[in-house]
């Protein structure tokens, strides 16, 4: 039988289309679209009372604009909630001692990131509190204790001037006087820290000491001055 004779038009034709089909040509139609990435930013350690500001940003395969979102993971008492958590910076204050995570998602209209997340240490500002000390030479033993992140509790005594023995109580964010016992001050407990407050951080640091489980506290030595 007979072949057909195929013009030597429609031949390259035909041929052109064959080898197109094979390599994959022709419309390919849109690109795929990719999730974005989210980048979280550095942690970092900080006083308690900081204003901790966020600093996220995102990769795109696509170029796509994005939305953020954040959301904040904060210690036992915080207060702390995010400022503007739908930007790229947003701020919290680290209200009190203790680990607060931070956690970036963002969104380029179709796919959501990854979760990225960021920590942040807030201590208690020993600085300040040995402050409160300047002028007393007579101490020559000091210590500080931190209670449940934010209460911070003092002891000095002296072998040469028996009135600077004392104990007191402060609040730590900001830092202030809540009250006193013995020494050159004396500042009765407020109703928000009455001296039953007061005896069981005592009963406390004594476990703490003692290496046992506290009752009511979270006890952490911060601070040591002296024998």
């Amino acid at each position: 039988m007979k072949r057909p004779h195929l013009p030597p038009l429609l031949l390259s034709m035909a041929l052109a289309s064959a080898l197109l089909t094979a390599c994959g040509g022709g419309d390919a139609g849109p690109p795929r679209n990719v999730a974005p990435v989210a980048n979280a930013g550095t942690g970092q350690t900080v006083d308690a009372g900081t204003l901790v500001k966020l600093n996220g940003s995102y990769t795109d395969a696509n170029q796509d604009l994005v939305s953020y979102t954040w959301t904040l993971t904060k210690p036992a008492g915080s207060m702390a909630s995010l400022i503007n958590p739908k930007v790229a910076t947003p701020d919290f204050i680290a209200d009190v001692a203790g680990t607060y995570t931070a956690t970036l998602t963002v969104n380029d209209g179709e796919l959501n990131s990854a979760p990225a997340s960021v920590s942040f240490t807030a201590q208690v500002p020993v600085a300040a509190f040995v402050a409160l000390w300047d002028g007393q030479t007579c101490a020559t033993s000091r210590r500080i204790y931190v209670a449940d992140g934010h209460l911070v509790y003092t002891q000095q005594s002296s072998t040469t001037c028996s009135d600077t023995n004392s104990v007191s109580l402060y609040e730590s964010t900001p830092a202030r006087l809540l009250c006193a016992r013995g020494g050159l001050v004396s500042l009765p407990c407020s109703e928000s820290t009455s001296d039953a407050l007061m005896t069981s951080i005592q009963a406390d640091i004594l476990h703490f000491l003692r290496n046992e489980p506290t009752v009511d506290h979270t006890i952490k030595q911060v601070y040591t001055y002296g024998p």
